[in-house]
Order: structure tokens, then C-alpha cells, then sequence
């Protein structure tokens, strides 16, 4: 309850016209229980005290009705105020003349004057009213009859009083200028601010919006105080307007990008990226919240465009993987005719045409075989394109085991060596990953000149990632290739220094990638090959 009557209070001190009326109201109301209650007892001068007391409160109450009745500014209420002031000081320095210094008046006089000042904003105005009032003090002391031990101890403490009351005003106005400086420097950072900021109660009225709306939306501020977002959002988006409940403790939409549309003062719709953010401790019912936002239909006609072309570009490459995975498959049974009809056509007239015609049977017939090879390594490449991945783990050992098995001939006819050591479980497509290792260590055996090819695989682990490295003894990579050899059909030699068809590596590639590795090469020319993928 009493924080209640508190925070009520509060809120109608912060406004000028109810925090005036309120003051002229209980400055009236008590100085007329003064005037009533108080014995009417005649004063030094004549003037009784009974008339002293009516003379604020009518003031008051006249100063209340013109407030009330009339729309006057702030600099208005303030002035009256400040007469106000002026006339209660007055009349307690009389009554200190008056009344010879009693400690009752003295101590009113004190209070009064250490209350008054606070309702001075500026030093300028606190310094004219310390002249004016401290004149009349002194002119109390000159004209008093006689100097009573009343007088000089009120004195005493007025000088104390004065001197405590400099030093904490110096200290409040020291506070005041550095609070109104960073108040200036933030208004003008939100004033001339290229976003729209804006502060929100609890329930999300607008208390405060930058002057950039006008050029952002083409309001002025004052249309939209007062007001709520929900008010300005396009209908399609209301609903994410009416899912940001305020007043939820948790507040779970804070500090996180939100894009809707507002309208503009013409009644186009604008896409903006508002972030909400508390800017006050306390209760929700209680709380600030300051919204910045960005105009983003540029950077939204981009996002759509992108996204359009990305799925153009995927529709694209889905066609033309279709493609080649049909042309492919449809081309094999062609060239295998053409291979077959070659060699029975140099078998069956083998003696009969000469040697020129023989070569070009040779030629027809290693060219369609060299078709063949490349379709199937289309049609590989194509499928892991195409083809999931399924993830399981693969033990490595195993793998290796089938790998040599399916690899025994071709090691044999090069007398090539492959050492593994013990390999750690990964994560991956079985199949997917024999293909990589089966490609990796044939790749080290066929780029090699030496009399025995060797193949070393080990592997380490870091973090959740396991490592492998294929190393061979062959003929290495100079570093301005090293990037280019994992480029579809991308030859560093030709067919008939080493035969193939350039896809071997580009497949490994695609494999680890779709697995969420990575491949990569190390080697010097005459110094062999490190091939490096990683797996989880």
C-alpha cells in the first residue's frame, strides 16, 4: 500500500501541470488551517497574525485556479511557483522582525528557506533568491530592538545552516550539471540517430520517438506518443506484434532481431528489424523498454533475389545432374558394342588388312574403352551427389581389412606396400569412406616411380575429429597445383603418362564434404604425398 501511494506520488510529481496543481493545493490548504487554528495575536507593525497565514493560501488557491483553467506551459507553473516561494520567504522573514526571533518562527523561517530551494533548477535563479531573501535578513538584524540570546542564536545557526546548505547545493548542482550533460549527449545521440529509437512503457505505449521517424516514416513524433506499434504493424505481421507480452518477467523476445512491416504516413508498408531492450530495472509494471529499428527493404529485395537465384541455381544443377546421370547410363551400352565389335573385327580379319588399319582398329577400340571409364566415373560422381549419406559408425580396421582385399591385384602388379596402424572408429557411410581410402592409396601407387610404392595411413584424434593421413613415397605435388587437383577432370599429367580420367580426387572430396569433413594436401615435388580428411 504505501509503495503503491509512493509510486502514485511519484508519477504526479513528474508531471509539470498535476505536480503544480498538487503543490498550490497543500501550500493553500495549509496555511489556511494556519490562518483558522492560529491566535490572532497582533505583530510587531500591526499586522496580526491570522492575516499573515491568509495571505499565501489565497495566493494558493488563486495560483491553483489559474492552472486549472487555463493551458499554461510549464515555464508558467514554474514562475508561479517561484512567487509563491518568494511571498511565503517574505513573510517568514517578517515574522522573525515581527515576533523578535522566537525559536518557533526561527525554525519555520529555516525550514522554509532550506525547502524553498529546492524548486530552483538553475544557479541563477537559487542565487537571486539567496540575495533577496538574505537581504531581508539582515535587515531583521539591523532593525530588531534589542539583541535577545534568541536573535544571536538564531543567527549562529543561520550562518552554520547557510554554510552546510552551500556546500551540499555546490555538491547538488556539481550532480545535476554532470547528469544534465550526459542527458544532452544521449538525446542528441537518439535525435540525430540514423535508426528509429523509441521507449515503451510496460504495456508497449510509446513514451519517447526520435526525430528520425520523420524521415523514416514521415510522422512527426507527437502522432505516435501515446500511441501503440501494434497500430502502425501490416495486419499479416500483428500477430508477432501480439505475441511480445510486456509484461512477462522473462521477457523471451528481448535483444532479439525481429522483422515486420510498418506503415508509412502515406500508407506504403516499410520492412524494418526492430531489437527490443531494457533500459530500467524494476518490476515489469514498472519497467522501460527502449526499441531500435532499422529500414531493411533493400537489404529484404536482396534476401528475396538471393533466395530466388538459389533456388534456380537448385533446380538447375538437379536437372543437369538428371542429365548426366541418364546420359551416362544410356551411353554405356554403345560404347560396349563399339569396344566389342572392334576387337571381333581385328580378331576376325587379323592378317587380312594391314598394319595401318589394324592401329586404327587399336585406336577406336582404347578410345571407347577410355569412354567407358570416364561414363563410370560420372556416373560415380553422380551418385554420391545424388545418393544420402547414412551415418554409422565404421570401424576403420575392418574397412581397411576389405579395402586390401578389393585393392590385392592391382597392389601386386606394382609391388606396392601399405602399412595402417590401429584406426579409430569414425562416423560415416561405410561404402562412402572405403571408396575415399580405396581412391587415396591407389592414387599414392599409380603417381609413384619408385621400385616399391609405400602407403602409410595413421590417424589422430582431436576433440570430437579423427584425422587420417595417407602418406606415399610417389612423385609429390608442386604447391601451385596442390588446390586444382581436387577440380573435376583436372589433370596435372597426361593419359599417357598416367592414365585416368581426373575424377578420382574430386570424388573423394565431394564424399568428405557431404560427411561434414574436410580434405586437404601436403607434398613437395620428388618429397611424396600427405593426404589429409577428417571425420567426426
Amino acid at each position: 500500500m504505501v509503495k503503491k501511494i509512493y509510486t502514485t506520488f511519484s508519477n504526479i510529481l513528474v508531471d509539470d501541470l498535476k505536480g503544480a496543481r498538487l503543490i498550490f493545493f497543500l501550500i493553500g490548504v495549509a496555511f489556511l488551517a494556519f490562518a483558522i487554528f492560529a491566535a490572532n495575536v497582533p505583530l510587531v507593525g500591526g499586522i496580526p497574525h491570522k492575516l499573515l497565514n491568509y495571505i499565501p493560501s489565497i495566493t494558493s488557491f488563486l495560483f491553483l485556479g489559474i492552472v486549472s483553467l487555463f493551458n499554461i506551459s510549464r515555464n508558467a507553473c514554474q514562475a508561479l511557483i517561484v512567487a509563491l516561494i518568494y511571498e511565503i520567504n517574505l513573510i517568514n522573514v517578517y515574522l522573525l522582525f515581527a515576533t523578535q526571533h522566537m525559536d518557533m518562527y526561527a525554525y519555520q523561517f529555516m525550514l522554509g528557506y532550506v525547502l524553498s530551494s529546492y524548486f530552483f533548477h538553475s544557479k541563477r535563479s537559487l542565487f537571486h533568491f539567496i540575495v533577496v531573501i538574505n537581504t531581508g535578513v539582515l535587515l531583521t538584524a539591523f532593525t530588531s530592538h534589542g539583541k535577545s540570546s534568541g536573535a544571536i542564536d538564531f543567527y549562529m545557526t543561520f550562518i552554520v545552516c547557510q554554510v552546510v546548505w552551500a556546500v551540499l547545493y555546490r555538491y547538488r548542482f556539481s550532480v545535476e550539471d554532470k547528469l544534465s550533460d550526459s542527458e544532452r549527449k544521449y538525446r542528441l545521440l537518439a535525435e540525430n540517430s540514423f535508426d528509429l529509437i523509441c521507449i515503451h512503457d510496460a504495456t508497449a505505449k510509446l513514451e519517447f520517438v526520435s526525430p528520425s521517424i520523420k524521415r523514416l516514416l514521415g510522422y512527426e513524433p507527437s502522432d505516435l506518443v501515446s500511441r501503440y506499434p501494434i497500430d502502425f504493424a501490416h495486419e499479416e505481421d500483428s500477430d508477432i506484434m501480439r505475441s511480445m507480452n510486456f509484461k512477462d518477467p522473462e521477457l523471451p523476445f528481448l535483444n532479439k532481431p525481429v522483422q515486420l512491416r510498418l506503415r508509412h504516413a502515406t500508407g506504403e508498408y516499410l520492412w524494418f528489424e526492430v531489437i527490443f531492450t531494457t533500459i530500467e530495472a524494476g518490476s515489469p509494471e514498472s519497467g522501460f523498454i527502449l526499441s531500435q529499428s532499422r529500414e531493411i527493404g533493400e537489404r529484404k529485395q536482396y534476401q528475396e533475389a538471393l533466395e530466388e537465384r538459389t533456388r534456380e541455381l537448385e533446380r538447375s544443377n538437379a536437372d543437369l545432374e538428371t542429365f548426366a546421370f541418364v546420359s551416362s547410363h544410356d551411353m554405356q551400352e554403345p560404347l560396349r558394342m563399339i569396344a566389342n565389335y572392334t576387337q571381333l573385327l581385328k580378331k576376325k580379319y587379323s592378317g587380312k588388312i594391314d598394319a595401318e588399319a589394324g592401329e586404327y582398329i587399336d585406336f577406336a577400340n582404347n578410345g571407347a574403352v577410355s569412354l567407358q571409364q570416364l561414363i563410370r566415373d560420372l556416373l560415380a560422381f553422380s551418385r554420391i551427389t545424388r545418393t544420402d549419406i547414412r551415418k554409422a559408425p565404421v570401424n576403420m580396421n575392418l574397412l581397411m581389412d576389405e579395402v586390401m582385399r578389393n585393392i590385392k591385384l592391382e597392389l601386386q602388379e606394382k609391388n606396392a606396400d601399405v602399412v595402417y596402424e590401429d584406426l579409430h572408429i569414425v562416423q560415416g557411410d561405410k561404402n562412402m569412406v572405403m571408396l575415399v581410402m580405396q581412391n587415396l592409396i591407389l592414387n599414392g601407387v599409380k603417381y609413384n616411380q619408385s621400385e616399391k610404392p609405400e602407403v602409410k595411413i595413421s590417424c589422430t584424434k582431436n576433440g570430437k575429429a579423427v584425422t587420417f593421413c595417407i602418406a606415399d613415397n610417389g612423385i609429390g605435388i608442386d604447391k601451385r597445383y596442390q588446390q586444382r587437383i581436387f577440380e573435376p577432370f583436372h589433370r596435372l599429367h597426361t593419359k599417357t603418362e598416367y592414365p585416368g580420367t581426373g575424377l578420382g580426387l574430386s570424388i573423394c572430396k565431394k564424399i568428405i564434404e557431404r560427411s561434414g569433413g574436410k580434405i586437404w594436401v601436403e607434398s613437395e615435388p620428388e618429397r611424396g604425398t600427405r593426404f589429409y580428411f577428417s571425420l567426426s
